[in-house]
């Protein structure tokens, strides 16, 4: 149980890109259909038979809709970040019953429009359904994030243990990069091997680098997507929407459920987060 409760707190994988997650999204929706239909479930099956199977179809695009905008406005409107550390397997499971909740309240509407209003479409009838979900998905939605959260972490940790044997030893160079701001007044120049990383910060990019032997960050108005197109034939690279890294300061590499963490040589402030896109890339850039 204790081992249980750890797993809740650790990090738990999204998919990895939008497309990913509304393919997943329309599976359930005809996951569903098909499994009421099936099933009979709901006394669709004394309706004429086109009537039941339109009904089916319509609950499971009921689900995909609540699905697509419950994320959009998670994403979107409350700006909720899942591919960062904090979003732990609790917070999936709390987001997975809050939807469930929503989808409940759609169907009943749905059925509350199928069936008018009888006997079986007051209070009573609401407060039953929403139990019901509740009590039939609380074992299904955690055993599933379970099983989501361990494959994850296992394949992460699998790649991280091959990437160790491959990590290059540290190269002294003299390279150095001019790294350009939109500011026109303003412009970094830095030996490459003096940079740790560069995160994302809103409008600005902050370049974490050390001199004298001591990190010192400074801070350019960009995005992170202009400044990686300024890194080419460096040892820098991206790895996270947020991050970009210098491959030839990586001294360890981690694995959790949502990818990897790089440990950096001299420097312990954080570890660098590669999401699941980007291991690849990493992998490749180690490689040559």
């Amino acid at each position: 149980m204790k081992r249980f409760f750890q797993k809740l707190n650790e990090p738990f994988p999204e998919p990895d890109s939008p497309i990913e997650n509304i393919k997943g999204t329309i599976a359930i929706g005809i996951f569903i259909a098909v499994f009421l239909y099936v099933f009979q479930i709901g006394g669709f099956h004394t309706y004429p038979h086109l009537n039941a199977i339109m009904i089916c179809i319509n609950f499971g695009l009921i689900t995909i809709a609540v699905t697509l905008f419950f994320d959009w406005f998670t994403s979107k409107i409350l700006k909720i970040n899942r591919n960062h550390s904090s979003w732990t397997l609790k917070k999936w499971i709390f987001s997975m019953f809050t939807l469930l909740m929503l989808i409940s309240v759609a169907n009943y509407v749905y059925y509350y429009y199928l069936a008018g209003a009888t006997n079986n479409t007051g209070w009573k009838y609401f407060l039953m359904m929403m139990i019901n979900t509740m009590s039939v998905g609380i074992f299904p939605v955690v055993f599933l994030g379970l099983i989501i959260q361990i494959r994850a972490i296992t394949k992460n940790q699998e790649q991280a243990s091959n990437l160790k044997t491959h990590l290059p030893k540290p190269i002294s160079s003299d390279q150095s990069i001019t790294l350009l701001s939109n500011n026109k007044n303003q412009e970094f120049k830095i030996n490459v091997n003096d940079i740790f990383y560069m995160e994302s910060m809103q409008n600005y990019v902050s370049v974490c680098y050390q001199k004298e032997g001591q990190p010192k960050k400074e801070l350019l108005r960009n995005t992170i997507k202009n400044i990686e197109t300024q890194l080419s034939d460096t040892s820098l690279i991206r790895c996270h929407r947020s991050f970009i890294v210098n491959t030839n300061l990586i001294k360890n590499v981690e694995g959790n459920a949502q990818g990897l963490r790089l440990d950096l040589i001299d420097f312990d402030e954080i570890q660098i987060p590669v999401s699941r896109k980007y291991i690849k890339i990493l992998r490749s850039k180690i490689d040559k």
